[in-house]
């Protein structure tokens, strides 16, 4: 299976002239580049927003529940009370026991396991009915050795 360029090639013509080592360099230098950028941007979305976002839930919170209210309207907008919930696993292996023992499969969200089905491609077994496999052929970047 071969690669498809994923832009038009036009875009970035200084890469024909590029060797394969320049081009991994700069893949490196635009990867890097991206994770700062997106790390820098975390830390400003937080400050910007995210920060005063959670302390006006904070505040109209403890409104609607010293009012007794379950929501208050205006002509900006609704502020309403609800349940969020988390759902962790504490002991996995306790879980897995519950929903087969009690055939509780409603609890359980099925997906196919990535990892053994590229184990069962590899050692050449059959794929279980209804699962697809796809090989797409990437490219993987690495620092030097240092």
């Amino acid at each position: 299976m071969s690669a498809q360029l994923p832009q038009d090639p036009v875009l970035y013509p200084w890469l024909d002239a590029q060797t394969p080592a320049q081009m991994t360099e700069r893949y490196i230098e635009l990867r890097d580049a991206k994770k700062r950028f997106e790390d820098g941007h975390k830390a400003e979305v937080r400050t910007a927003f995210t920060n005063e976002m959670d302390e006006i839930e904070a505040r109209l919170l403890n409104f609607l529940e010293a009012s007794g209210s379950e929501s208050i309207r205006s002509t900006s907008g609704t502020a309403y009370r609800y349940t969020a919930s988390s759902v962790t696993l504490a002991d996995v292996r306790a879980f897995q026991r519950h929903v087969i023992g009690a055939e509780a499969w409603q609890l359980v969200e099925w997906r196919v396991s990535k990892t053994a089905v590229n184990e069962m491609v590899e050692s050449g077994e059959v794929l279980p009915p209804g699962v697809n496999y796809s090989p797409v052929v990437k490219v993987g970047i690495r620092r030097p050795e240092k």
